[in-house]
């Protein structure tokens, strides 16, 4: 498994885990939460979590779900965060920072895509990849593009989110004109990928 993640000092101070009625307090404590998420789910390679800040999905193969600290609780100090406030921090991360969004934000409870790297740079690592395996033009499988071991996927795709990999596809490389998709026979799911 990967090393234990160390929390900043900051998950230590009592006050971070209620909201604060002062509005700069409560700004910079939504920035600290903000910042914590990102290193946490990066450390991790976590792509998504639920609502309550369990995750729902990480790259690393080696990791036990049940032996990563929780997110929102500090047992040392007898600290949790509210769902109230947890969903505060999430709304802060996606609409302010712009570092998270819903899976699905008809149903908001199917959890949200944490971007500790940016759709941008995520689509930049992809093209990059087909690029340097001479692969631009063909038609890969999102197999081929995640999980395939032989083809020498990149250790920042492998075992990517698929809903992440649709985010990158269709935010970013599809409207740049570097992509294109072709849907399975009931439309449902991603069936090719032409990276050009």
């Amino acid at each position: 498994m990967s090393t234990v993640f160390e929390f900043p000092k900051i998950h230590a101070f009592p006050p971070l885990y209620t909201k604060q009625p002062n509005l700069t307090i409560l700004h910079n404590q939504l920035e600290s939460w903000g910042e914590i998420i990102l290193s946490y789910c990066q450390h991790y390679k976590i792509t998504s979590l639920s609502l309550q800040g369990a995750i729902l999905h990480t790259q690393l193969n080696d990791v036990d779900i049940n032996e990563v600290p929780p997110l929102f609780e500090n047992r040392n100090i007898n600290r949790s965060v509210s769902d109230d406030f947890k969903a505060m921090i999430f709304k802060h991360l996606i609409h302010k920072l712009h570092r998270a969004e819903y899976i699905n934000p008809k149903q908001p409870e199917a959890g949200i895509l944490i971007y500790w790297k940016t759709l941008v740079e995520w689509a930049n690592i992809l093209h990059d990849f087909v690029e340097r395996t001479g692969q631009l033009g063909s038609v890969l499988t999102v197999y081929e593009l995640t999980k395939l071991e032989d083809s020498g996927v990149d250790e920042d795709l492998k075992d990517l989110d698929y809903n992440l990999l649709v985010r990158i596809l269709k935010g970013v490389l599809i409207k740049q004109g570097r992509a294109q998709i072709l849907m399975n026979e009931d439309g449902t799911q991603i069936g090719g990928v032409k990276i050009v």
